[in-house]
């Protein structure tokens, strides 16, 4: 039995560790005023370590979900629920996301900011990339190319194409595919995992020549962001509430109440994979039938996130209002769909959605230093997001066991 001393020490969480290295790097800045921005360079090294790490993370991950998925021929009437629903919340997610920024556009205060310092705010309109432009660029020139420019959007169209082709292979070859791709998913997961623990350095360094360079103001846009996003996670729940009534046929107040421990669980830990084990325990306890939910739930926990997909949409209009580019509507289209690819891209990884935000901005040519100046309040939007990621799964189900009829003996129960 270790000694009591041990058994009580518990090292801080990553995102907890991000965000006090947000006010070190602030009390840095505010001490050493211009000379804070000689440290800038380890923010840079770490834009540079996480975009390293997290393109080939993304393209394995999306072979390896695309190379596993059933045959067409023989999708359950479950799953094409399943996977239809979840696609069309995340899309929407990506929707209330833009909508929520461009409704506050904290940009603009991070414009002024930047400008007030002597900054260079503009951005080139002529660098993103139109909807035309999107489509027709998306096949890769070469296979290396696409990684080596970091292209996004060829690495993601190659990874798709890979993928059927995995499911196009007869039984044991898919299955050699899939183990090598599996373990070298396995590796750069690790790999992504230690980058993000260099977060905390890189987020004070970069803090700190932010505030050293334009002051205690660089705050004011963030708090607005951090407002949008969370606006946008309360239309999202509040958009759960309609369908539950109208679509599952229950009770929404009592819904929320009787899948607490799994909301409050997300709400505490910022994961969904941590949460699923109170996920499963809440499906059974509201009524819901067990071969629906063991089912949907833990496929949700990984594939299914609204709250992210506002996140990671929000940050590219963020950035594009504050290097004032205004983007077309065919550039917004781009982004809802990316953002809502990358949802599912990128699962697994503690902090994912730092990296995730990271792939996004850079994707249409943005700088990426105030994505990772965001880095450091993530956990105060990850609350948000993982909490309408887990009731998002448990939402689902409900709709899904109702259409399919699927409702389980105890679901008129626990309908209101």
């Amino acid at each position: 039995m270790p000694p009591p001393t041990a058994s009580r020490f518990r090292l801080p969480s990553l995102g907890s560790v991000m965000l006090l290295s947000m006010g070190v790097g602030a009390l840095l800045g505010a001490l050493l005023e211009e000379r804070a921005v000689a440290g800038a360079f380890l923010g840079d090294l770490f834009i540079r370590l996480l975009i390293l790490a997290g393109v080939p993370l993304l393209f394995l991950n999306l072979v390896s979900a695309l190379g596993a998925a059933r045959p067409a021929g023989r999708l359950s009437r479950l799953t094409l629920w399943v996977g239809g629903w979840f696609g069309f919340t995340t899309l929407v997610g990506s929707l209330v996301g833009i909508g929520s920024v461009a409704l506050f556009r904290p940009g603009e205060e991070m414009e002024l900011v930047l400008s007030e310092g002597g900054a260079e705010a503009g951005g080139e309109s002529a660098a993103l990339p139109g909807f035309a432009e999107f489509l027709t660029g998306l096949v890769p020139e070469s296979v290396f190319g696409a990684f080596v420019e970091g292209q996004i959007f060829s690495v993601v169209v190659l990874a798709l194409m890979l993928g059927a082709a995995v499911r196009a292979l007869d039984g044991e070859r898919r299955a050699e595919v899939l183990r090598f791709v599996d373990a070298g998913n396995a590796l750069f997961r690790r790999l992504t995992t230690g980058v993000l623990w260099f977060g905390p350095v890189g987020t004070a360094a970069l803090v700190a020549a932010s505030v050293g360079e334009y002051g205690a103001a660089v705050f004011g846009p963030l708090g607005w962001y951090i407002a949008a996003v969370w606006v946008g996670h309360l239309a999202i729940l509040a958009t759960y509430f309609l369908v539950l009534r109208l679509l599952a046929r229950r009770n929404p107040l009592d819904f929320f109440r009787r899948t607490a421990t799994a909301w409050t669980t997300a709400a505490s830990t910022c994961s969904s994979l941590a949460s699923l084990s109170a996920s499963l325990e809440a499906g059974g306890r509201i009524g819901l039938p067990r071969p629906v939910y063991s089912f949907t739930l833990p496929l949700g926990a990984q594939l299914n996130k609204d709250g992210s997909a506002v996140m990671l949409c929000g940050v590219v209009l963020f950035t594009a209002q504050a290097l004032e580019v205004s983007l077309s509507f065919g550039q917004l289209a781009t982004v809802a769909v990316l953002g809502t690819l990358l949802t599912v891209a990128l699962p697994g990884v503690v902090n994912g959605g730092v990296v995730a935000q990271t792939l996004l901005v850079s994707s249409f040519g943005f700088p990426v230093e105030l994505v990772l100046l965001m880095a450091g309040v993530y956990r105060l939007v990850d609350i948000g997001m993982t909490t309408v990621n887990i009731t998002g799964d448990l939402v689902a189900t409900a709709v899904v066991a109702e259409r399919t009829g699927e409702t389980g003996a105890g679901a008129a129960a626990a309908a209101g």
